[in-house]
């Protein structure tokens, strides 16, 4: 994966809609681990991004392994992060076909 500002928000993005799949499921529990798991993939998005504006490859890799840890639990959704190339486009995914 690229590791730039995209590729965070993209992770981040995917792992925040599977926490909100799961505050629906469980409705009306479940709010606290939300708002736990939310607030700790807000602040890995924000310190990956701070690490890739400061050129700090190392760090952002880090943080970036991080939160691919927390998309985990989802990795057979068909939108995981870790079956996109580096354009954010799912590998299999035809150049100029819509999905």
């Amino acid at each position: 994966m690229l590791l730039d500002p995209q590729t965070g928000v993209r992770v981040y993005q995917f792992i925040v809609d599977r926490l909100d799949d799961r505050r629906r499921e469980q409705y009306p529990d479940g709010r606290e681990a939300y708002e736990d798991d939310w607030t700790a993939a807000h602040d890995l998005e924000k310190s990956y991004a701070e690490a890739v504006q400061a050129d700090d490859p190392g760090t952002a890799e880090r943080l970036l392994r991080e939160l691919m840890n927390m998309a985990a639990p989802w990795q057979n959704h068909p939108h995981h992060p870790a079956d996109h190339t580096d354009d954010g486009q799912p590998d299999d995914a035809v150049p100029g076909a819509r999905r």
